[in-house]
Parts: structure tokens; C-alpha cells; sequence
């Protein structure tokens, strides 16, 4: 079984490689009368494969549905060998391409059959490295025509032939333009389109004979690929279907199969199609020259085809160093540029096509072409009534354009427009149905130049005219604003009505009138948005005299004895009666007298006096305040507080007055002030009495006295002061007597000033201090009246003190010879330790006068360098604990 497997394996890989050769094809035919077709089947083959050659004989199949009606035997006809058309001088094709093409021709009888005939050629395989077909070293093509059936009564026919074979090289990223169409001997109408070519024979039966009937399988693509892609993911590639000019923009390097179809209708109906199976070859060009323009509709510039005759060119070419423009006029030579990317002003409207050459005479140049159109730019506008009345408007609109005569006009009205028309240059008679802005836009075509313009015109709305009266205006006065509630309106004419005059007028919103006399108007408004757009109404009104009231009295009087007078001053229309109100606290609360006297009130402070003018429904009022002063009183007193001399008395001033009060204080020493709360220093014991004195001259006018004898009492202080002894000690004989020397105490607190809050209250106390250093203990002495005073002191402790030398050269001579710290205050305990770099132990002593002379444990003397000692030890400091003490000593020598 195995090695079975392996022979099918090894026939079926020698019939690929034998068979792997085809490029592409298609079969086409002639009718020559009498019931005779020539057929023409054209192959091309790769001739650098090792795959087989051409056919001799090729086997064509004639079927009639689905049955074999001849298999034709086609001799070699010779081939010759297709030429690598590849034009670009900025690249260099691949050298490794060959293709042959033989076309193969016969004359076969056939007669009209129902159903027509199919013609076959099929055929194994197609090459190895195709990259969008799956397995294409084991995928044959075949190739198919038919003969209209006789029931389509187009059974005499000629087929369609492609004119051009399209190129074998493409570059990637480059565009392609081809004429892939065909031509048809009869006229018939032809369809092209991106079709999935066939698959055909294997390698198992490379060559079939008989070619088998239809249907036909199609090829099998790769993922991403398809009959409308077959160039692959980013690339596009699309045909006219009228004129069969074929585009393309490859993308990926690869051998692409592709399939054009074209179809033949005759009355509308397809009678036939054939189709063109190749290969397109897309490598890496790597282009560093390219020439490119843009569409006109893609210049940044670009609004329409009617803009002006100066077009903005854009170069997106690259690689270039020199350009040449032709901007396409035709007859003038002058009509070019060398700038990167000129500007030109064309001579006229027209459609010019403008050419770019990169690299002029060099061998490597490129061109590109772009189509321009211009025209001159269109001038558009319109006039009209820019406002009417919503009532009965109609409005006329002339369009005034630069366009040519002929031009075609076009209006919108908008959706509340009656238009008798909205084509033409002039509109008459477009009526509106509702109120405001309505935007009408006009817009004017000639050829391929269009303009548009917008503006709007303006709907009245109906004025509404109103005059709103001011509340109560029957008691305003002769003086009257009207207020105004019109609508849909910004004109106003009024007039006042008064009889024979020809200045009661106003244009004002809301004016103010001052009518002459009292008595019945008539007030007319009216209101309007435009000449032709008004409203009217009017007011009857009725004016009286003014309702005026006025009084005069006394301002302020002061409570005792107080009478005021009040002298009202008045007028108004006949009937009118005048009230005063006094208030409850007066002796006459209320009068109609226009005058009142002797008017007494019992309350203080301020009191509304009011007059009030009344007439039918109409009141008018005026309120002045009148002020009433209470009598004034006279206190004061002195904070709390001891009376120690000297004693800084403060004053508090207790009195009460309305209005400004002039005061005078007698302190009982001899000494006065003026202020209202003063402060006064007393600087003898004694007890004071003092007097304060106060005056006002408005309001209350009165002057008050006041003494006060047990207010202040001045009481002696005592005088601080103590000694201590000694006043400069060591902190090993810390304990200081502290001996009192005041005056006039009988209570004594110390203060150490020590580390803790100690204190002492006993008269001439003993205290140990702790801590060495300045100390300022203070003294606090107080007397039976509690009265204090305060004294400081200064002593010194001196602190415990070691000192330790830096270096020593025990040399032998008389100086420094040892090493020995000194403690300038008697030691407790001691012990010194001196140690080498390495830590090591090599001196100790427990003897405060023993010295290190330099030697080690062993006798013999340490070498020079730093060692560290150590010295440990109880001091004579009240506070006995055990310190440790380290540095460092140089051992020099």
C-alpha cells in the first residue's frame, strides 16, 4: 500500500512539473457562411518553465447540450514569442520572462441546432508560484465559446476578439490604464466584467480528449483574493463595462491570474461570451520618479467649474528636479511654466488639458496629464420690497446675474410662498402666509456653471396698537405717562387731544404729557411697522387738580416741657379734605385744621407726623419725623481690681445723653481730665474722692454732678528683695542659701530657675541645684493687702569638666611623653581603656592618675596611630551615675 502511495505520489508530481506551463488564453470565431464557423484559439505559455509544450494536435470539443457533436484535432500552427512591453526608463524589468503564443485555427460545419453549441478547450496546468490561485502547479484552464441556438435567430454570428493583450509587468504602486476592449465583426453590443476564470484538467489527465462538457468548475482562490479582487488586499483594479478600458493599482509583488469576460447582446439579449484567462506579473518597480497630477475636483483651490479662468495647479509628483507645464491652450506656444507648481490664467472659458513632464530630457522622465475646465465666475443677486403687510402682500423679484443670456433661473420661495412660477429671471406677484424673515434663493445654471444666492425678505406681521393708563391717573396730577402695549409695531404717533392745539404730539414709546388744566381728553395712538402698516385706538380720560401737601414744624425739643406747632401747607380740587396724625403718644392724636398748635407728646424718641390731602378715591400723604430727647443721667465707676500705689486707676464712665456731653472728672489729688472714660495714676497711698461733672447744650440742655468719696482707696506695696550666697560654686558643692531682704511683706515665693519647676514660700529658703550653669532665681514678696512685687538674682555653677589631649610622643624627652585626661572636679569612681584600630585592648587603668606611656600589654611600645580610649567613671554631681566618655588619640613619636 505504501509504496503505492508513493508511485501515484511521484506520477502526479511528474505530470505537475510536465504540465506547468500555461500563461493564459482565450478562443474566439468567425462566420463564414454556408453554415461554417472558423474558430482562432489563442494560447500563451510560459517558455522559461520546464512544462510541456505546446499541443500537437489540440483537442476541441464541440457539444450540443451536453452532448459531444465533434472532437476536432488541431495540428501545431508554430509560435512566436510575445515581446515584454515595459516602457518606464526609471526601471529595470526582471530578465527571466518568456512567452510564447501559438493560435490555433479551424473551419468546422455546423448546422443550426436548437440550444447552439458549446466549443471547448481544456487543458493542464497552470504554474507553481501563481499567488492568488490555491494548488495552481495542479489547476488546468479551459476555454469556452458559444454558438447561438437557432431559436435566438442569431445562430450567423461572428464573436468578439479582444483588440490589445495587456501587459505582462506591472509595477506595484503604479496606476495602469489598458484598452482591454474588443471588437465585434457584426456591431453587437458588448459588456465587460472581472469574472473567476475556469479551472480545468489535472495533473492525473493533462491533456483530456475529449475536452468534457459543461458545466465548468471555476478556479479555487487564496483568502483575500476574489474575481473583483484578484490583485489582492489594497489593491483595486476595476473595468469600464462600456468601453472596456481596464484601471489598475496594484499593490502586493506576486503572478495574479485574472479573468475578463466580455458579452455579446444582440437585441438586448446576451447570445454569447468569452472569456480572456492571464497572468499579471507585479514586482517591486521601486519607482524614485513618478509624475502626478491631481483631478481638478482635488486641487485645494477648487469650489466649481466656475470660479475664474486662474487655476492653482498642485505637483504631487516626486523624485523630480526640473518641470515642464503645458497648460494646453491650443495655437500658443507660451501657454507653459518650470515652477514646481505655477498658477495660470487661461485666455477664455474651455476645457484645456494640461500636461506635466518631471525630468525633461533626461533619460529618465515621466508625464502626466489632468483635464481642466474654467469658465468665468457667475455674479448672482436679486431685488424685491424688502417688507409688506401680511395683508395683502405681494411681492416682485428681478434676478441680476453675469450669466449669459439663455441661462436657466431657478427660485425657492420656501414652504409659506405662493408663487405664480419659480422659473425665470423675473418672478411677479409671490404672496406669503405667514409673518417674518422668509430666505428666498435664487439660483442661475449655464452649461456646467451653476450660482447660488440667498437673502431674505421681511413679512409685517398686523400691528396691534394699545395705551395702557397708568393706575389711578385720575389722581396723578396734570402729569400723566402713558404706557404702551402695542404689538408688531416700532413707528408711534399720539396725540393728546387738546382741542386747537397742533403740539400735543409725540413719537416717543411711552411719552410724558403735561395736560394744561383738569378736565376730559381724548388720547389717540397710532401704531405702525411701516408706512403701509398701521393700527389706531383711543382713551377717553378724565384729569383733576393735583392733590398737594406740605408742613413745617419744630425738628426736636426735649422731653420736659416740650410743644410743637405744625403748619400744614395744601391744595387740591374743591372737596378735598386734609387730616393730620399725631400719633397715640401726643395730647391731640389727629386734626383737620390746616394749622395746629401746642401739640405736647409724653414718649421719647423719634415720632411720624403725618398729612394726608384726600379727594373721591385719590389720597396723597406726606410724613416727617419729629425727635424727642430723654433727660440725661449721670454714673460712673472704676475697675475691679487691686489698689496697690502706684495705682493706675480706670474709669468707667456709666452716664447716659443723647446728645453731645461735655464732662469734667476731679480725681481728689489735685488733678482733673476732660475725657469721657479717662485712666489716672495714683503714686500715694491715700483714699480719693472724686467727682465727675456733665453738661449738654442741645437737646436736654443741663449740667449734672456727681461725688463718689470710697471709690478709690490706695493701698501701700512691699518691696522685693534677697541675696544668695554663695553666688558662683562647682556643681559638686551645688546647695545656695537664700536669704529674704524685703520690705513690708509677709508672704514669699521663690522661683529656682533650675531644671524642674522648683519653687519655695518660705522666707530665706536653702536650695541644691541640679544642673550647672547661669541660673536668675526670682522672688515674689506680698503684703496683708495682697498687694506684690517681684526681684531677680544671678549665681553661677561651675559644670563638671573632663579633658582629654588629641596626641602624644612618648620619645623619650621630657614633653608630652603620656597620655593622660584630667577631670577638673573630684572622681568617684574611674577607669580608663585605650584600644588599637583593630579593637583590641592595649592599656587600662582604674587609677585617675595614671597615665599611658604608649606601651602594650607586653611592655613593649605600641606603633604610631590613632587609638580610642575609653573612660568610664562616677562623678561628685548630685545626681551620682556612671558615664562613659570616648574619643580618639594620636601615638606619635
Amino acid at each position: 500500500m505504501i509504496k503505492l502511495l508513493l508511485s501515484i505520489t511521484l506520477i502526479l508530481s511528474a505530470f505537475c512539473t510536465q504540465a506547468s506551463h500555461i500563461v493564459g488564453g482565450d478562443i474566439y470565431y468567425d462566420y463564414l457562411g454556408n453554415n461554417t464557423y472558423r474558430f482562432y484559439i489563442s494560447i500563451f505559455r510560459d517558455c522559461n518553465s520546464t512544462g510541456a509544450q505546446f499541443d500537437n494536435p489540440l483537442f476541441l470539443a464541440v457539444y450540443n447540450n451536453g452532448a459531444l457533436v465533434q472532437n476536432v484535432s488541431i495540428p501545431f500552427p508554430g509560435d512566436q514569442n510575445v515581446p515584454v512591453v515595459f516602457n518606464n526608463p526609471c526601471v529595470t524589468p526582471p530578465t527571466n520572462i518568456c512567452t510564447e503564443n501559438a493560435i490555433y485555427t479551424t473551419d468546422l460545419i455546423l448546422p443550426p441546432a436548437i440550444g447552439g453549441y458549446t466549443i471547448t478547450y481544456q487543458r493542464c496546468c497552470r504554474g507553481p508560484n501563481i499567488t492568488n490561485v490555491v494548488n495552481p502547479g495542479d489547476t488546468g484552464f479551459t476555454l469556452t465559446c458559444q454558438i447561438p441556438g437557432v431559436n435566438t435567430n442569431a445562430w450567423i454570428n461572428s464573436s468578439p476578439r479582444f483588440t490589445n493583450y495587456p501587459p505582462q509587468l506591472l509595477c506595484n504602486n503604479e496606476d495602469l490604464i489598458f484598452d482591454h476592449s474588443a471588437t465585434d465583426p457584426d456591431g453587437d453590443q458588448l459588456v465587460y466584467s472581472l469574472v473567476t476564470p475556469n479551472s480545468g484538467s489535472s495533473g492525473f489527465a493533462p491533456q483530456p480528449n475529449p475536452s468534457p462538457p459543461p458545466p465548468y468548475a471555476p478556479i479555487n482562490w487564496v483568502g483575500g483574493h476574489s474575481a473583483a479582487i484578484p490583485l489582492g488586499p489594497g489593491s483595486t483594479i476595476n473595468i469600464n463595462p462600456t468601453t472596456g478600458l481596464l484601471t489598475a493599482s496594484p499593490n502586493l509583488i506576486g503572478l495574479y491570474v485574472v479573468g475578463i469576460r466580455v458579452q455579446e447582446l444582440r437585441n438586448g439579449v446576451v447570445i454569447n461570451a468569452t472569456t480572456r484567462d492571464f497572468l499579471f506579473r507585479v514586482f517591486n518597480c521601486n519607482l524614485q520618479l513618478e509624475s502626478i497630477l491631481p483631478a481638478q475636483d482635488q486641487l485645494p483651490t477648487f469650489i466649481n467649474y466656475c470660479q475664474g479662468l486662474t487655476v492653482d495647479f498642485v505637483n504631487n509628483s516626486y523624485g523630480g528636479t526640473n518641470y515642464a507645464w503645458d497648460f494646453g491652450v491650443p495655437g500658443i506656444n507660451t501657454d507653459v511654466s518650470t515652477a514646481f507648481q505655477p498658477s495660470y490664467t487661461y485666455p477664455g472659458p474651455g476645457s484645456y488639458q494640461v500636461m506635466l513632464v518631471v525630468n525633461p530630457g533626461w533619460p529618465c522622465t515621466d508625464t502626466s496629464y489632468m483635464d481642466i475646465i474654467v469658465n468665468n465666475q457667475i455674479v448672482l443677486s436679486y431685488t424685491s420690497d424688502d417688507s409688506l403687510c401680511i395683508f395683502g402682500n405681494s411681492y416682485d423679484f428681478v434676478a441680476a446675474s453675469t450669466a449669459p443670456a439663455g441661462s436657466i433661473y431657478t427660485w425657492d420661495f420656501g414652504p409659506n410662498a405662493t408663487s405664480p412660477s419659480t422659473t425665470g429671471s423675473v418672478i411677479i406677484g409671490v404672496n406669503y402666509s405667514a409673518t417674518g424673515y422668509m430666505p428666498v434663493t435664487v439660483t442661475v445654471e449655464n452649461n456646467s456653471c451653476v450660482a447660488e444666492y440667498t437673502d431674505s425678505i421681511y413679512v409685517l406681521p398686523e400691528p396691534i396698537a394699545a395705551i395702557v393708563l397708568p393706575t389711578d391717573y385720575e389722581c396723578g396730577g396734570l402729569s400723566v405717562l402713558f404706557g404702551n402695549g402695542s404689538a408688531n409695531s416700532t413707528i408711534y404717533a399720539w396725540d393728546f387731544g387738546i382741542a386747537g392745539s397742533v403740539t400735543d404730539v409725540s413719537t416717543d414709546f411711552e411719552p410724558t404729557f403735561d395736560f394744561p388744566t383738569a378736565g376730559t381728553y381724548t388720547v389717540t395712538l397710532i401704531a405702525s411697522s411701516s408706512p403701509i402698516c398701521s393700527s389706531t385706538t383711543t382713551e377717553t380720560i378724565t384729569l383733576n387738580e393735583p392733590l398737594l401737601v406740605a408742613f413745617t414744624s419744630q425738628d426736636s425739643m426735649c422731653i420736659t416741657g416740650n410743644s410743637f406747632d405744625f403748619d400744614g401747607t395744601v391744595s387740591g380740587p374743591p372737596g378735598s379734605v386734609f387730616t393730620w396724625n399725631f400719633g397715640p403718644n401726643a395730647s391731640i392724636t389727629s386734626s383737620t385744621d390746616i394749622d395746629v398748635s401746642n401739640v405736647v407728646f409724653n414718649t421719647t424718641g423719634p415720632i411720624q407726623i403725618t398729612l394726608t390731602g384726600t379727594f373721591e378715591d385719590c389720597e396723597e400723604s406726606i410724613t416727617h419725623e419729629i425727635y424727642l430727647y430723654r433727660e440725661p443721667t449721670i454714673d460712673f465707676t472704676i475697675k475691679p481690681g487691686l489698689q496697690c500705689v502706684p495705682f493706675n486707676a480706670e474709669f468707667i464712665n456709666l452716664s447716659d445723653a443723647e446728645t453731645t456731653a461735655y464732662y469734667t472728672w476731679d480725681f481728689g489729688d489735685g488733678t482733673t481730665s476732660n475725657l469721657a472714660a479717662p485712666t489716672h495714676l495714683y503714686t500715694v497711698v491715700g483714699n480719693y474722692p472724686v467727682t465727675l461733672t456733665l453738661e449738654t447744650v442741645d437737646g436736654c440742655v443741663t449740667t449734672l454732678t456727681l461725688l463718689q468719696t470710697d471709690l478709690v482707696n490706695v493701698r501701700p506695696s512691699p518691696q522685693s528683695g534677697f541675696s544668695v550666697t554663695p553666688d558662683y560654686t562647682d556643681i559638686c558643692n551645688s546647695t545656695i542659701e537664700f536669704i529674704d531682704e524685703s520690705i513690708g511683706a509677709n508672704q514669699w515665693f521663690y522661683l529656682f530657675d533650675d531644671s524642674t519647676a522648683n519653687s519655695s514660700g518660705v522666707a530665706s529658703p536653702t536650695y541644691m541645684y541640679l544642673t550647672a550653669g547661669g541660673h536668675y532665681p526670682i522672688q515674689i514678696a506680698t503684703n496683708e493687702y495682697g498687694c506684690k512685687d517681684t526681684s531677680r538674682n544671678y549665681l553661677f555653677i561651675e559644670p563638671f569638666t573632663l579633658y582629654a589631649p588629641n596626641t602624644f610622643t612618648p620619645d623619650g624627652n621630657q614633653f608630652n611623653n603620656s597620655f593622660l585626661p584630667i577631670a577638673y572636679l573630684p572622681v568617684i569612681e574611674w577607669k580608663m581603656e585605650i584600644f588599637n584600630r583593630w579593637g583590641n585592648l592595649v592599656y587600662e587603668t582604674t587609677d585617675l592618675y595614671e597615665s599611658w606611656d604608649g606601651t602594650g600589654p607586653s611592655g613593649r611600645m605600641s606603633q604610631d596611630g590613632v587609638y580610642i580610649w575609653k573612660i568610664t567613671y562616677v562623678s561628685c554631681e548630685p545626681l551620682t551615675q556612671e558615664r562613659i566618655e570616648t574619643g580618639h588619640v594620636n601615638l606619635l613619636r
